[in-house]
């Protein structure tokens, strides 16, 4: 088998980086290839898709130590500057100087990526460094065409719609295009993110991104907006855990042979460290069973577990998968003509 390689989030604790190069050691066909995240904007005045209240500890020194460390033994730095835009463009022109010698500082210290959601900050970048750039997610880039578009920036890294991951053709033909450009296709496999059982890019996804960038909600305003309202409605639709666009461990290795794609990305850089490795493993052995929401539950949020557990044996059993990898008929989400998971989930409470 081929290396696949994996980006996986981090908060620049020096322990966590320890945990991910003793997983190089003990694995040999996935590797951790990069690491992601931000520290608090009170250290550095960049802000990301996370409030400052969820990120760790570390300062600038802390970050610096970890850079130097990482390099060390080859993993990456992709620095996570994905705010869509946080302050108004005037403010932005203004400070135009200051916040180009924030991303100097980062290529400075042996920062070589900067995963963004602003195509501004990506002309900044470009002109005024030589860092080079990720897509974020946040961007939702689901088109092939597109990749010509960000490709006259220094992009080397793309992290696409999550919504496409079931969709292997498109996600084939855009393998091939990135491929022109000398750009790496990177999958986020263990994102939860369903408003019930629809892709949140539809409802609230854009606004939870803009809300965190600008300091989250750790008062619970408004009965916890924006997270209360996704949790409660995948509560209410709980068919919805078959709909959230996860890539299995145990399928990063088909996705290389279908697609072409051999990197993914693994979310959870601000949750906990049991959390963090315990899912990094998963992906590392490329093996997974029992109850699928055990991929992506976060701990805070059990009590929105679904009220019956469905495992990967019966999904299998079920040939769920054979369906997501079926090229004749990619899933499009269009599930109010589908409803081949409604189905499916109302077997499982019989």
């Amino acid at each position: 088998m081929k290396t696949k390689y994996l980006t996986v989030g981090t908060n620049f604790d020096i322990s966590q980086l320890e945990y991910f190069i003793d997983c190089n050691e003990r694995y040999d066909e996935v590797k951790i290839d990069k690491v992601y995240g931000s520290i608090r904007s009170e250290h550095i005045g960049l802000c990301s898709a996370r409030p400052d209240f969820r990120l760790g500890t570390a300062d600038k020194k802390d970050f610096e130590e970890y850079v130097r460390l990482a390099l060390k033994h080859k993993i990456g730095i992709d620095y996570t500057a994905n705010a869509l835009l946080n302050m108004p463009i005037e403010t932005l022109h203004e400070k135009e100087s200051s916040i180009v010698d924030l991303f100097k500082y980062l290529e400075s210290v042996g920062v070589e990526r900067v995963i963004v959601a602003n195509p501004l900050i990506m002309e900044l970048i470009t002109k005024h460094t030589s860092l080079s750039l990720k897509c974020s997610t946040i961007l939702g880039i689901n088109s092939v065409n597109a990749i010509k578009y960000y490709a006259q920036y220094r992009v080397d890294s793309i992290c696409p719609d999550i919504y496409i991951n079931r969709n292997i053709p498109l996600l084939s033909d855009m393998q091939q295009e990135c491929q022109k450009y000398g750009i790496n296709l990177e999958l986020l496999a263990n994102e939860v993110c369903m408003f019930g059982d629809v892709p949140c890019n539809n409802i609230l996804r854009t606004n939870c991104y803009i809300h965190s960038s600008l300091g989250g909600n750790p008062q619970h305003y408004f009965d916890s907006w924006p997270f209360s309202r996704c949790q409660t409605a995948r509560r209410e639709s709980p068919s919805s855990i078959l709909k959230i666009p996860f890539i299995l461990p145990t399928h990063i290795e088909r996705y290389r042979q279908e697609t072409g794609i051999s990197f993914f990305k693994i979310s959870g850089r601000t949750n906990t460290f049991e959390y963090l490795t315990s899912t990094v493993e998963k992906y590392m052995s490329q093996t997974f069973e029992g109850p699928i929401e055990n991929l992506f539950m976060l701990p805070q949020n059990k009590q929105h577990s679904v009220e019956n557990s469905i495992t990967v044996e019966q999904l299998t059993e079920q040939g769920f998968f054979e369906k997501i990898f079926n090229r004749s008929n990619p899933c499009n989400y269009q599930c109010h003509k589908c409803q081949y998971c409604d189905k499916l989930y109302e077997k499982f409470r019989v």
